[in-house]
C-alpha cells in the first residue's frame, strides 16, 4: 500500500495544483516523466542477486581495463626480433607501423561509440556485455598465438571498437538491475574497478614478462595476451549467473524489447535541452583532462629527471588519487542537492585547474616545481577530476535515458571525448618531451578544459 501511494504521488501533487487554479505546464511535465520513471520494470530486489550483479559488473570493468593494458606493457616485446612479423615491404618503419595502429583504434572507439549505444538499449546492458566480453576474449585469444602485425592490427582495432561499448553496457545493466538510490554507487564501483584493473594488470603483466624472461622463454608477450583473454571468462560467468531474472506471473520470462527507434527517439528528445549539452562538453573536456594519465611518466622522467621507476610510480599516484576519490565519494554525491552537487563540482574541478596551472606555471618559468611537488599535483589532479568526469553524466544518462537509451546517451557524451583525445594524444606523442618549453600549449590546452567544464557542468548540474 506504502508503495502505491509513493507511486501516486506526483500524480497527486499535480492534481492539487490543478484544482487550486495554477496550472504549472513544465512542473507537470515533469512530474509525469519522474511518475513514468518510477513505473519502469522494477529492478532486481533479491539482496544477494544485487551483491552478485555488483561483482559481475566490477569484474567486467576489471578485467576489460586490464585487458586494455596489454599492448603498452608488450609494445616493446612486440616490436623486437621475437615479436610480430612486420612486412618488409611497408613504408613505414615498426615504430611508425604501431604508432598508425594506436590512431587507428582510437577512431575505432569513436565509431563504436557512435553505432554501438542504441544496440546495448535494444538487447539490455547484461546481455550486451555477455557477447562483448565473449569477442574479446576469441580476440584476444587469436593476438597470443598470431604471428603477422597484420593480424594483430586487425584484432586489436576489434578489441577497442568493442571496448567502446563496455562503459555504456555498464550504465544500461545497472538500471536493469538496481534501484536508483544505488546508481551512484555502483558507477563508482566501476570507476574504482576500471582503475583497479589498471593497476593491478600493469604489476601482474610486469611480473609475467619479468617470470617468463627468466625462464628463458623469449616470446613472453604471448603469455600476457593469453592472461588477458582468460580474465574475460571470469564476468562472462558471473554475468550469466547473477543476471536479473525477470518474471511473471506464469514464471516466464519478461522483458520490454526496446528498439533502436526507441533509443534514439529518447536521445532526440534530451539533445535539446541543455543539460545534455552541459554533459556533453564537460564530458569532452574531461576525457582529454583525465586522460593526461598516458603521459605522467613522460612528464616525470623528461622534465623533472625521475628514473623509470618513480616515473612509473607517479602513475600509480595519479591512477590512485582516482580510486580515493571515486570510491570514497562517488555516493555521497548522488545524494546531494543540486547545489551542493554544483558547489561540490566548482571545488573539485577548481582544483583540477590548479593542479594543471601549476604544471603550466613551471614550464613557464614562473615558479619551480621539485618532483615531490609535482607528484603531488598529479595526486591532486587524479583526485579532483574522477567524480566529475565519472559520476554526473553517468547519472543523467541513467536517469533520462533509462532502459530505452542510456547506453546510448553515454556513449554519445564519450563519442566526443575520444575525438578530441585522437587529438590531444596526436600532438602531445609528437612534441619535445625534454624541453620544457615544448609542454606549455599541452597545459596551456588542459588548464582551460577543466575551466571549460567547471562552467558547463555547473550550468547542467542546476538546470537538470
Amino acid at each position: 500500500m506504502q508503495a502505491t501511494r509513493r507511486s501516486l504521488a506526483p500524480f497527486s501533487e499535480v492534481g492539487f495544483r490543478i484544482r487550486g487554479g495554477a496550472v504549472d505546464s513544465k512542473s507537470l511535465r515533469s512530474k509525469l516523466d519522474d511518475n513514468n520513471s518510477e513505473l519502469e520494470e522494477d529492478p532486481i530486489v533479491d539482496k544477494a542477486q544485487q551483491r552478485g550483479m555488483s561483482a559481475a559488473l566490477a569484474s567486467c570493468y576489471f578485467t576489460v581495463m586490464a585487458a586494455k593494458c596489454a599492448l603498452p606493457v608488450c609494445l616493446v616485446p612486440l616490436t623486437s626480433k621475437h615479436g610480430l612479423q612486420f612486412p618488409s615491404t611497408s613504408a613505414f618503419g615498426t615504430q611508425q607501423l604501431m604508432a598508425n595502429l594506436l590512431a587507428l583504434s582510437t577512431i575505432a572507439i569513436a565509431v563504436g561509440k557512435l553505432l554501438l549505444g542504441p544496440i546495448i538499449d535494444s538487447f539490455g546492458g547484461v546481455l550486451s556485455l555477455q557477447v562483448a566480453l565473449s569477442a574479446l576474449a576469441l580476440l584476444l585469444g587469436m593476438i597470443s598465438v598470431g604471428k603477422s602485425f597484420q593480424l594483430f592490427a586487425v584484432c586489436w582495432i576489434f578489441v577497442d571498437f568493442i571496448f567502446s561499448s563496455c562503459w555504456a553496457g555498464c550504465i544500461n545493466a545497472i538500471h536493469q538491475s538496481f534501484p536508483q538510490r544505488l546508481w551512484g554507487k555502483r558507477v563508482g564501483m566501476l570507476a574504482a574497478a576500471a582503475r583497479s584493473g589498471n593497476a593491478a594488470a600493469f604489476a601482474f603483466f610486469a611480473w609475467l614478462l619479468s617470470a617468463a624472461g627468466e625462464r628463458g622463454y623469449t616470446q613472453s608477450w604471448r603469455l600476457v595476451f593469453g592472461a588477458a583473454c582468460v580474465l574475460q571468462t571470469i564476468p562472462v560467468a558471473l554475468l550469466m549467473y547473477c543476471r536479473p531474472k525477470k518474471t511473471s506471473a506464469t514464471g516466464d520470462n519478461v522483458r520490454t524489447k526496446t528498439t533502436i527507434r526507441d533509443s534514439l527517439g529518447a536521445l532526440k528528445r534530451v539533445s535539446s535541452t541543455v543539460p545534455f549539452w552541459g554533459h556533453l562538453i564537460s564530458r569532452s573536456m574531461l576525457m582529454v583532462f583525465a586522460s593526461f594519465l598516458l603521459f605522467v611518466p613522460t612528464l616525470m622522467s623528461q622534465v623533472y629527471g625521475a628514473d623509470p621507476s618513480l616515473s612509473a610510480q607517479v602513475g600509480s599516484i595519479f591512477a590512485l588519487g582516482c580510486l580515493v576519490s571515486v570510491t570514497l565519494g562517488s555516493n555521497a554525491y548522488a545524494k546531494l542537492s543540486k547545489r551542493k552537487r554544483a558547489a561540490s563540482i566548482v571545488a573539485l574541478l577548481g582544483l583540477s585547474t590548479l593542479s594543471s596551472g601549476a604544471q603550466l606555471g613551471h614550464m613557464l618559468g614562473k615558479w619551480h616545481l621539485s618532483t615531490r611537488i609535482s607528484a603531488a599535483s598529479m595526486f591532486l589532479w587524479g583526485l579532483s577530476v574522477a567524480i566529475p568526469f565519472y559520476i554526473p553524466g553517468s547519472l543523467y544518462a541513467l536517469s533520462k535515458g533509462g532502459l530505452e537509451s542510456s547506453a546510448t546517451i553515454a556513449d554519445v557524451f564519450d563519442m566526443g571525448g575520444f575525438a578530441l583525445l585522437a587529438a590531444f594524444n596526436g600532438y602531445v606523442a609528437g612534441i619535445q618531451h625534454a624541453v620544457p618549453a615544448a609542454w606549455i600549449a599541452t597545459f596551456q590546452f588542459t588548464t582551460g578544459c577543466a575551466l571549460v567544464a567547471l562552467v558547463s557542468m555547473v550550468v547542467a548540474v542546476l538546470s537538470e
